[in-house]
């Protein structure tokens, strides 16, 4: 019998970091390729052996520069994620309620832009993927 190589699941965070009633929402140059806006928010997968809270922590200060007070986690999804060279990776994304704390946003080189939305102003990023759901879900949530 043949065993069939099945492709790995990680955990991911993903910080919905409130600030003034907007959230920041960044765009992964690599995730233009899955959707036409490329949105992505601050966070990232979790590595095992680690608090959940400081892992998220510090991936939110690697990405933005951000400190951050995180909250009450709101929502969970999966996403498949097509990497370099069309390797899959299979996510469960569990997104947190996040407020700003201190900081300047300084994005790393994983992401080219970012910007701060509202109710008013979210909808231009929809790009029929689970982040913009998620994104949307916020807002129904939220007193933002």
């Amino acid at each position: 019998m043949t065993k069939s190589k099945e492709t790995p699941v990680y955990v991911g965070q993903k910080a919905f970091i409130n600030k003034d009633g907007k959230i920041l929402v960044l765009r992964d140059r690599t995730r233009l390729v899955e959707s036409q806006t490329g949105l992505d928010l601050p966070g990232g997968r979790f590595r095992w052996g680690n608090k959940l809270s400081n892992e998220l922590k510090r991936e939110v200060k690697e990405e933005t520069g951000l400190t951050i007070v995180i909250g009450k986690p709101f929502i969970i999804w999966t996403n498949v994620k097509t990497k370099r060279r069309g390797v899959k990776s299979k996510l469960v994304l569990i997104g947190y309620f996040c407020k700003y704390k201190s900081g300047e946003v300084k994005l790393s080189d994983e992401h080219d832009y970012y910007e701060w939305v509202d109710k008013k102003s979210y909808k231009k990023w929809k790009d029929g993927t689970e982040y913009f759901e998620v994104l949307e879900e916020y807002f129904k949530n939220s007193d933002s």
